[in-house]
């Protein structure tokens, strides 16, 4: 199965940064970057014609425009792309924001790192969950 990650975050660092630590633990995913909350929407919505929906959305919580818990509210909410896990990855480590986002369905909330190594240890984790243990959804 081609498996496509959907990385919604707003800051290139933290896109080069997650995007490099993936390929450090040697994923084969292909991970397709949206910049903001409506950009993701609208990729979302193509891949809804294209019937080849991400198998995995990465959200930021600070976005411009929508807010990340506004776009988890939207894929949670839309019956064509709730069974997409969807795994919080935010700087915020506020209780209000964890608890909102597992009340919008997050699949799980995980606080960014602070050094390329703690990346890497997510990206092995998230590689080693998602893909090689969690059976995804087959109707995505």
């Amino acid at each position: 199965m081609d498996v496509t990650i959907l990385l919604v975050e707003d800051s290139p660092t933290d896109a080069a940064i997650l995007s490099a630590a993936f390929d450090d633990v040697g994923c084969q995913w292909s991970i397709q970057l949206a910049q903001t909350g409506d950009e993701a929407l609208t990729l979302l919505k193509q891949f809804d014609n294209s019937h080849a929906h991400p198998q995995l959305i990465l959200l930021d919580l600070n976005l411009p425009g929508k807010t990340g818990h506004e776009v988890l509210g939207e894929i949670k909410g839309n019956s064509a792309w709730q069974a997409i896990p969807t795994i919080v990855l935010s700087s915020s480590a506020t209780r209000d924001d964890i608890d909102k986002s597992y009340q919008l369905h997050a699949n799980a909330y995980i606080t960014k790192p602070t050094n390329f190594r703690e990346y890497q240890l997510i990206a092995q984790k998230i590689l080693g969950f998602w893909l090689e243990t969690a059976q995804l959804p087959t109707s995505l």
